[in-house]
């Protein structure tokens, strides 16, 4: 694979600090990544372009593209789309597939990208459409959704083998797995269902009706919680872990909300939801499940994906039909930067390059 080259550009500490005053009950993969870091260390943000067939880097101090990751030499027939980080943050982990799920090409894949030299670490064969994926707190496996097979797909980081396939619903979406590594869930569109995976079990412990056309998945901070986008509902399903998997709450954003991508800030106190429809990021308070502030203002148009950094300052969005990413400051809840990308933005995760590599 040929690669753009890169600048290194420092952050610094101030990335983490922040993160230490938040939930006492920190989720392991971001408490993972917190011990790992150190003064020095610089981040980069990945934005996956789904027409381009590309990802493109983004320095995280001056919010400027500085490379492009080449993913295939097919732009408009091979896709990268989902995208999820190993728990230190220094290896990106791609969902590839082209655009006719009907049947399997060598470009059905999970590629591994190294954050330090953005370079092709590994790649994985998932037959299937893969759509997302998601790596378990220990970094030793990722799950995938695998859309046209209506299946879950478990593989082993080490040796690049599948280790599990079980089923879940139609046309298989979103996947996350729980900061204890015991449970995975897996978003259904079709079917309007999120399917929980027991881990140590091996087997479908249950499925759970959501609201309709469910898009991603995310757990809270203590594992307690996850938050369920549905598209077509415009709506948030919060479900209680704890209680046995069960529907808690749906937050309601409007029909015309068209949720895609969330992600819960470092301190567990918002959850962040890409509004596709309306072009806007709404916030929610998770002590009220009521949205406390949405932000329009400024941001690309159809935002799909959305990140945050560690130290919880900056907000990404990448915008599928404006091919840009928008910058928020979560202090003032505004856009301050928008940053021209790819075709297609489809995801965004933001990369850890340790002191000195």
């Amino acid at each position: 694979m040929k690669y753009v080259p890169v600048r290194h550009a420092a952050v610094g500490l101030a990335f983490a600090v922040a993160l230490i005053v938040g939930s006492p009950a920190l989720a392991q993969t971001t408490q993972t990544m917190l011990n790992a870091t150190k003064a020095g260390d610089t981040y980069r943000v990945y934005v996956a372009n789904e027409y381009n067939a590309d990802i493109t880097v983004i320095d995280a101090t001056t919010d400027k593209v500085i490379g492009t990751i080449p993913i295939s030499g097919r732009p408009g027939l091979v896709r990268p789309r989902g995208m999820a980080l190993s728990p230190d943050g220094t290896i990106i982990y791609v969902s590839v597939s082209d655009f006719h799920p009907e049947y399997e090409v060598t470009e059905d894949k999970i590629v591994a990208i190294d954050v330090r030299t953005n370079q092709i670490l590994q790649e994985f064969r998932a037959g299937g459409n893969p759509e997302r994926v998601a790596i378990s707190p220990d970094g030793k496996q990722v799950w995938a959704s695998l859309e046209a097979l209506a299946q879950g797909g478990g593989y082993d980081i080490a040796t690049g083998t599948q280790f599990v396939q079980f089923r879940v619903g139609i046309e298989a979406e979103g996947v996350a797995v729980s900061p204890d590594g015991k449970w995975v869930y897996i978003t259904a569109e079709a079917t309007h269902t999120t399917t929980v995976y027991d881990v140590e079990n091996k087997r479908i412990l249950k499925h759970i009706l959501v609201g309709n056309r469910p898009r991603a998945v995310a757990f809270s901070l203590d594992g307690t919680k996850a938050y369920v986008s549905a598209e077509i509902g415009g709506t948030i399903s919060v479900i209680d872990v704890i209680k046995n998997h069960t529907l808690a709450a749906s937050i309601n954003l409007g029909l015309d909300s068209r949720p895609v991508e969330l992600v819960v800030d470092p301190a567990g106190k918002y959850v962040y939801v890409a509004g596709g429809g309306t072009s806007a990021i709404y916030v929610i308070d998770t002590a009220t499940n009521k949205v406390a502030q949405t932000i329009k203002e400024k941001v690309g148009r159809r935002p799909w994906g959305v990140t945050i950094t560690l130290d919880g300052k900056k907000v990404y969005t990448a915008n599928g039909l404006s091919d840009s990413v928008s910058v928020i400051d979560p202090e003032c809840m505004c856009v301050i930067k928008n940053i021209a990308v790819g075709r297609g933005a489809h995801s965004v995760q933001i990369g850890r390059i340790p002191a000195g590599a």
